[in-house]
């Protein structure tokens, strides 16, 4: 193999667990559950209308987690379900006033460094990031089914 080519895999690899090794470090600090952030941040930083499903789907977490931390909003009014028209068991995540207060709360410190971090980066660059990071997953996922 070639060392060039283990270097790059290596220092990929490397940035990789650094980047969630940031995120870790800022959510540490938040006294939640890194899947509770991921969800808070889901409903508040993400656009669109998400189920519990798609959260799961979308953070690679268990169903029972994404259902225990939404159940936990519920029973403190931060968040309600509401059903799908014209589907059997499908609901929306929807959070309430104080839910959306509190769900800002959390998610406001990494949003605005994020918008910051991309801030400082030229668009071109965002776009090729966001491509070859998207081709890297996709191609490793296939590799891996592969395997």
């Amino acid at each position: 193999m070639d060392q060039n080519f283990i270097e790059q895999r290596g220092s990929i690899s490397q940035q990789i667990k650094e980047l969630v090794g940031v995120y870790r470090g800022a959510i540490k600090h938040l006294a939640i559950s890194e899947s509770e952030f991921w969800i808070w941040y889901t409903l508040v930083a993400m656009p669109g209308e998400h189920t519990q499903q798609d959260i799961c789907a979308m953070w690679s977490l268990p169903k029972q987690t994404v259902n225990t931390v939404i159940t936990g909003m519920r029973l403190k009014k931060l968040a309600y379900l509401e059903i799908i028209p014209g589907t059997r068991n499908h609901k929306i995540v929807r959070l309430t006033e104080e839910g959306k207060r509190r769900g800002e709360e959390i998610v406001a410190p990494v949003t605005c460094a994020e918008q910051k971090a991309f801030a400082k980066m030229p668009r071109e660059e965002l776009s090729l990031l966001e491509h070859l990071f998207g081709k890297y997953i996709d191609t490793l996922r296939g590799e891996l089914h592969e395997a």
